[in-house]
């Protein structure tokens, strides 16, 4: 039977991970946590409200769900915080490829949906206003000033208008 060769001193051996590596890799699980109970909160919230929603097949998409709005199917991407820094939640409004991240364009989604866990609160954002961002801050409710997206906060309606866009 073989020795198991040392790793050279100062060097972790392969089978094991650094402790950067190890807490990266919890991060990026509860990030996926985090993605996942969105797009579940997603579904239920969007269904009991009366909206038809389907999950494409495949994760190769820049997009989430397909939503039955109106006479039109709209293309949703969820985006989910739990995290408080500076006053407000921020959300990475942004996809990854394998080389970069980028932000979303009118191309690929038709809508953002963004889920603040703790206070259970949706914000259904226009494409428009989340192309060339790769974050957007959003203040908590009762906050003394109101936030930039504040008139987005469950503007659900947005998914029934014709064009998804109409202001009332």
């Amino acid at each position: 039977m073989r020795r198991p060769r040392l790793a050279p001193p100062g060097r972790i051996p392969a089978s094991e991970k650094s402790p950067a590596q190890k807490a990266a890799s919890q991060r990026g699980h509860l990030i996926r946590f985090y993605g996942d109970l969105g797009e579940a909160a997603f579904l239920h919230k969007a269904t009991s409200l009366g909206f038809m929603v389907a999950r494409p097949w495949r994760n190769i998409y820049g997009y989430d769900f397909i939503v039955e709005g109106g006479h039109n199917l709209l293309r949703l991407q969820v985006k989910t915080t739990s995290s408080i820094s500076d006053g407000s939640y921020r959300v990475c409004v942004r996809r990854t490829t394998r080389t970069s991240t980028l932000a979303y364009n009118e191309s690929e989604v038709d809508f953002i949906a963004v889920y603040i866990i703790p206070e259970d609160t949706w914000y259904i954002l226009p494409v428009r206003e989340v192309v060339n961002h790769q974050a957007l801050r959003f203040r908590p409710k009762g906050h003394r000033r109101p936030g930039p997206y504040d008139h987005y906060r469950e503007a659900w309606h947005l998914l029934r208008e014709p064009d998804g866009l109409v202001f009332g």
